[in-house]
């Protein structure tokens, strides 16, 4: 046997000993992120409480359940949602938030067959050619005319409550509950931020 054959086989020994190595331990990564996938959304809440996560939005303290607003469809499998809402019409401010909700939208690449965007609007304040451009604007965004009344109520009395005189933009669970919100003001990436966050650790449905 030559010195270099001498040499190699060691060598060998010690690359196959550290591909082993790193198999092991992508494996038990795979492992433990399987279990800690949460299966609900209270499995969910608590994973995130653990992780110490921090949202870019505000959190809707106490979180409010606005099934009443956004009821369950049985023929449709349930999504995250973006809403927007305020402002006595779609003025600019309005349509500018909902330019850069549809971005944030585009740019959450795979994840967003399970997100969803929702301009929330009176049927008084928003007229048919509002309407009507906006839907040759925006085609997958939902434009839903009834409601606008009741989410307001039940914002009252939680870190959420507004005058509704400037537009805003919220994050709504599949299960309808109004996590987190957000003013025309704020970086819009922050809520492409949070909704990657938010559904990576929330379980697919």
């Amino acid at each position: 046997m030559s010195d270099a054959q001498t040499t190699q086989g060691p060598r060998n020994r010690g690359m196959k000993i550290q591909i082993w190595i790193m198999l092991i331990m992508v494996g038990g990564v795979m492992v433990a992120g399987t279990l800690m996938q949460p299966k609900s959304e209270e499995d969910r809440q608590q994973l995130m409480a653990t992780l110490g996560t921090t949202n870019q939005g505000q959190l809707v303290k106490p979180a409010v359940d606005a099934r009443a607003v956004f009821p369950a469809n049985p023929d449709k499998a349930a999504k995250w949602k973006i809403v927007v809402a305020g402002g006595d019409s779609c003025d600019a401010a309005c349509n500018q938030v909902i330019l850069d909700t549809r971005s944030v939208h585009i740019l959450m690449g795979k994840l967003v067959r399970r997100a969803e965007r929702v301009y929330l609007a009176n049927a008084e304040q928003l007229q048919q050619q509002e309407f009507d451009d906006l839907s040759l604007a925006h085609p997958h965004l939902t434009i839903q005319t009834t409601g606008l009344n009741e989410f307001t109520q039940l914002l009252k009395n939680t870190s959420a409550e507004w005058d509704m005189a400037d537009t805003r933009y919220f994050v709504v669970t599949p299960d309808a509950e109004v996590i987190l919100y957000y003013t025309q003001d704020d970086d819009v990436m922050g809520l492409l931020e949070d909704m990657k966050h938010l559904l990576k650790y929330s379980p697919d449905r």
